[in-house]
């Protein structure tokens, strides 16, 4: 959701200030401890197809656009799918490697 976020104010914004969260806390609140893993899901399957409209129809310029990360510093919308992707196949990996360590 930040990502997606993030994208949209640098689309609509001039530079605009990102600020960090703490995730640990965000992890701590009742929306995560008392909600099944289902609901989490859901708003991933209704996220993901509305980010890749976005994705989709952006220009090379739009690209270029740039947000101001208060713990990454400025960065381009091209760099900040970059570091996504990444990210993304880096917690598959997790997962995958939990998955077969589990014997699941």
């Amino acid at each position: 959701m930040f990502a997606y976020l993030r994208f949209k104010r640098g689309l609509t914004e001039d530079a605009p200030q990102i600020p960090t969260y703490r995730q640990d806390l965000w992890a701590e609140q009742s929306d995560y401890l008392e909600e099944p893993i289902e609901s989490s899901l859901r708003l991933l399957e209704h996220l993901n197809p509305r980010f890749m409209t976005l994705l989709g129809s952006l220009s090379e310029a739009d690209f270029d656009r740039i947000f101001v990360s208060a713990g990454l510093g400025t960065m381009s919308l091209d760099i900040a799918l970059q570091r996504y992707i990444w990210h993304n196949s880096h917690h598959i990996a997790q997962i995958t490697s939990l998955i077969k360590r589990s014997g699941w």
